[in-house]
């Protein structure tokens, strides 16, 4: 491999995002520190959030398999449901 090539490329810094579904099926995006995720009407609009979020760093997204369910935390799911919280795109 091209030595100009390998320096150009940003060190890996590990996994900051795990796709996946959580128990009610939904897709979501959760953060390894907590700080940020949120739920996708599908799992390429979670891949696309995260590789964003990372900056496209390579092995910075994590896509979990099925056998594994993700949680955004208690924190999250309580604001989830919410009565005062607005959809985006919805009046």
């Amino acid at each position: 491999m091209n030595r100009a090539l390998l320096k150009s490329e940003p060190p890996a810094r590990g996994v900051r995002f795990m796709v996946g579904r959580d128990a009610g099926g939904r897709w979501i995006v959760s953060d390894c520190e907590g700080r940020v995720g949120g739920l996708f009407a599908d799992r390429a609009a979670a891949v696309h959030f995260a590789m964003f979020e990372s900056d496209h760093l390579p092995g910075a997204v994590c896509c979990v398999p099925d056998t594994v369910t993700l949680s955004l935390g208690p924190d999250f799911e309580n604001r989830m449901m919410s009565p005062v919280m607005k959809i985006a795109g919805r009046a």
